[in-house]
């Protein structure tokens, strides 16, 4: 290492882990992943890893796809050094993907193949990268800049599902009978189970979005936000959560009064899946909140 290296890693700020939490939605461990990898000076990595919900039915071990998925990217973020750049973890978590298919015989072009999607901190190269929707914040004291978890394709058919179910309750439709039955699913499920075809499709249009499945990541759907010095905090958040909330007590104070007043998820925050009997949410969730060592973080 020369002294320049060497006077750089001297002077970047030390990151600190000051909250986190990973709940599933039900019993058992969940689709949602949380990376903590620690350096020399404080964490070297942070990531959320959210794996998509398996609308296949199959079985992996006794894992869904989703959370087989999470656990291949982080087992990939854990091998990799922290100097790697956004699109060559990207690619070399895609590889790993792609040999996790192969393993359990998944077509190549299997619409329903194990996937997740994540967001990643790195500290010695002040950036966060994304693939997919992962909600982020970036803090600079008391200002925030988020950039939440939002692909045009699931505003589309949350909206679909929330139009479909009002109508029924206008007709007159019990509202216990449409939470145990939710038909509104049923009504865009065939979409669910198509829409990665447009997944790390160049000619999706407004619809194409990026994914970790094992193929490959067009550039465009690596998104990589520049930290500059002011930054003091960074969130991570899965889309369990409505926002990448500044602290995590506001984040589930949040979700538990949206979950209160719209279990369904057809209301201002409409989901493509409601609250089902005997879960805790409407999806798994997980949260991360890093600051440096130059200031506290909020009281």
């Amino acid at each position: 290492m020369n002294s320049r290296t060497s006077d750089r890693s001297r002077a970047l700020p030390r990151w600190d882990v000051v909250e986190q939490r990973n709940v599933p939605k039900q019993a058992g461990r969940g689709e949602d992943r949380l990376v903590v990898i620690d350096g020399d000076s404080g964490v070297s990595c942070a990531a959320v890893i959210d794996g998509v919900t398996d609308k296949s039915g199959r079985d992996y071990g006794g894992m869904t796809g989703g959370a087989r998925a999470a656990d291949c990217v982080a087992a990939s973020l854990r091998r990799l050094p922290p100097d790697t750049p956004p699109q060559a973890a990207a690619d070399a978590m895609t590889t790993d993907l792609a040999r996790l298919r192969r393993s359990w015989g998944i077509a190549d072009d299997d619409p329903l193949a194990p996937a997740a999607v994540a967001a990643v901190f790195l500290p010695a190269q002040g950036v966060i990268w994304r693939v997919g929707d992962v909600h982020v914040a970036i803090g600079r004291g008391a200002r925030w800049e988020t950039r939440p978890a939002d692909k045009l394709i699931d505003r589309v058919l949350a909206g679909t599902r929330a139009a479909y179910l009002h109508c029924l309750l206008a007709e007159g439709h019990d509202l216990d009978e449409l939470v145990a039955e939710d038909v509104g699913r049923a009504l865009v499920l065939p979409v669910l189970k198509r829409q990665s075809l447009l997944a790390n499709c160049e000619h999706a249009g407004p619809f194409g979005y990026g994914v970790l499945d094992g193929r490959p990541v067009p550039a465009r759907f690596v998104e990589v936000f520049p930290l500059d010095q002011e930054v003091d905090q960074v969130v991570l958040a899965s889309d369990g959560y409505l926002s990448p909330a500044g602290d995590l007590a506001t984040a589930e104070r949040e979700l538990a009064e949206s979950l209160r007043v719209d279990p369904m998820r057809i209301g201002v925050h409409a989901a493509t899946k409601g609250l089902a009997p005997a879960a805790t949410s409407f999806d798994d969730r997980a949260y991360i909140r890093l600051q440096t060592s130059q200031r506290p973080g909020p009281g």
